[in-house]
């Protein structure tokens, strides 16, 4: 049988609010996972709203938090408010309490794989947890006895080889639906334009969406600045499409603000970001040497991708086959002795900087080609 597949965040979002209005009561356990923190945030708010409607107390714990109290956490759990019939307890940043003891889960799923099974039903428990993996016990529990298990995962910001069309990124669709939410007429060509100037920042796109909402969007590409930074393979992309004018942009935009990695942190290290930008150049460089040589070759292009290394679904082939087959192989073997001279350069301890990939690329460009 096949696996079914997730829903996108925006749609575990709208299912589970959905959830909170038409219920009874609250679900008697909601496990929150995944990176994006903005839904993260805004699904403890729909529970803690639908709590005190219904005359519950609210107790929020965060290991994370100097004032921290695990023995107030452990009993609110176990036992309940002294002044009202039920109480909602909600623990963020729970990955650390979650992890086992050896074989042993740990004291805090201990006590609350007890909690979602008991007999007593008074009150619910809301755990957020990021790195928190969809085979974990707590997660399995909660799913058995029917509470919410939701997985915010950050949401795709580029569209994928075969629906090219950016206008139905999930980035762009949250951007349309937040906008409508709060009032502002927004086109899908100006969303996806805040998409690319803001990255993939829901609360700074939400916060820039605040101010259009004042200011309204006839000026927002000059209200607008350019902010985002993509990751060192977007930018490679880029840089090899032969389009300088957005090139130089993506260029400039990373060097100046790094980009968001796996772990949600801001890579700015200059060091690291020359590694990774000319490590992605290098490998699609040398695909089109591939690409070229078997061409050469009279070699059909499934075999040509194998040989040059392109792996993936057919349509990311193609599209990667398509960009390798843009250039002559000459041409891709003097782009890879230009990379090879900046590499020299980096690990004989010279310095690299954005200013060598904008000379790269416009010495690149397709249109001085043409």
């Amino acid at each position: 049988m096949a696996k079914k597949s997730e829903s996108t965040p925006l749609a575990q979002l709208k299912e589970f609010e959905n959830r909170l209005e038409s219920a009874n009561g609250l679900p008697r356990c909601t496990v929150l996972r995944g990176p994006e923190m903005w839904f993260h945030d805004r699904a403890i708010r729909a529970v803690v709203e639908r709590a005190k409607e219904a005359g519950f107390d609210v107790n929020q714990h965060d290991p994370s938090d100097p004032d921290y109290d695990g023995r107030g956490l452990f009993a609110d759990l176990r036992g309940g408010s002294l002044f009202s019939s039920a109480i909602l307890v909600v623990v963020r940043n729970a990955g650390e309490l979650l992890k086992k003891s050896g074989s042993r889960d740990s004291d805090l799923v201990g006590l609350l794989k007890t909690y979602v099974t008991g007999d007593d039903s008074t009150g619910a428990v809301v755990i957020q947890a990021q790195s928190l993996r969809a085979d974990h016990a707590l997660v399995k529990a909660t799913v058995k006895v029917g509470g919410a298990s939701l997985n915010f995962r950050k949401l795709y910001d580029s569209p994928a080889p075969w629906a090219p069309d950016p206008r139905n990124v999930e980035l762009v669709i949250w951007i349309r639906e937040r906008a409508k939410e709060m009032g502002v007429n927004l086109r899908s060509e100006d969303a996806v334009y805040l998409s690319s100037a803001l990255g993939n920042d829901l609360s700074a796109l939400e916060s820039e969406l605040r101010k259009l909402a004042v200011t309204g969007t006839a000026d927002l590409h000059k209200s607008v600045g350019w902010q985002a930074g993509g990751t060192p393979w977007d930018v490679a992309d880029k840089i090899l499409d032969g389009k300088s004018s957005i090139a130089v942009a993506a260029v400039e935009s990373l060097f100046a603000k790094g980009f968001q990695g796996k772990d949600n942190k801001r890579v700015l290290d200059l060091s690291a970001l020359v590694t990774m930008l000319n490590s992605s150049l290098m490998k699609t460089v040398r695909q089109g040497i591939g690409i070229a040589e078997a061409r050469n070759s009279g070699l059909p292009q499934a075999q040509a991708a194998s040989i040059a290394g392109i792996t993936g679904s057919p349509k990311m082939v193609g599209s990667a086959i398509e960009r390798a087959s843009s250039r002559t192989g000459r041409e891709w073997s003097a782009m890879l002795d230009d990379l090879v001279g900046l590499d020299r350069r980096m690990k004989t301890g010279g310095i690299l900087d954005a200013n060598d990939y904008v000379l790269f690329t416009l010495k690149w460009r397709t249109a001085k080609r043409r």
